[in-house]
């Protein structure tokens, strides 16, 4: 049996970073699940283990509907460390493996780094690894920058 080129799965991966105007200690909290509902619109995790979502090891939880619905588990969320490590599963689309670290700068300045690699694969795959183009990847990362900035000006307000 021959393999078309559109069922080979491809993977991509993309690191960006930017600074946020907050310790770590601050900012570490807004990259767990509850955190993202302040600043992700849309963003609901659901909870499969434990019956709350805790920003812990081996938390696992449920986001989006539909074809867009995917299991997250936490890998490690290092409080000390300010880094948090999960593995997404989408199971019609994708897989991705996102590691998010954080390093004081200042006070109260930080730097955020966000490496994604996602697996494409599916009817979709195409689509997802275009949005992963270096060029896609350096404007998701100006949004996040600009979307927690927004919540925390919220915040300090």
């Amino acid at each position: 049996m021959e393999t078309s080129l559109e069922q080979v799965a491809q993977q991509v991966s993309r690191t960006g970073s930017f600074d946020l105007p907050c310790s770590a200690d601050a900012a570490f909290p807004l990259f767990s699940p509850e955190g993202e509902r302040h600043w992700v619109k849309g963003w609901n995790p659901q909870p499969v283990f434990p019956q709350e979502i805790e920003f812990r090891r081996d938390t696992v939880f449920r986001q989006g509907e539909g074809e867009e619905e995917a299991v997250w588990a936490i890998i490690d969320a290092d409080w000390e460390a300010h880094r948090a490590e999960y593995i997404r599963v989408a199971t019609a689309s994708h897989t991705a493996h996102i590691l998010v670290t954080i390093e004081s700068v200042a006070s109260q300045r930080c730097r955020v780094t966000v490496s994604y690699t996602i697996t494409a694969f599916g009817a979709h795959q195409q689509q997802l690894i275009d949005a992963f183009s270096e060029t896609a990847y350096a404007a998701k990362m100006s949004k996040w920058q600009r979307q927690i900035h927004e919540c925390l000006e919220t915040r300090n307000d």
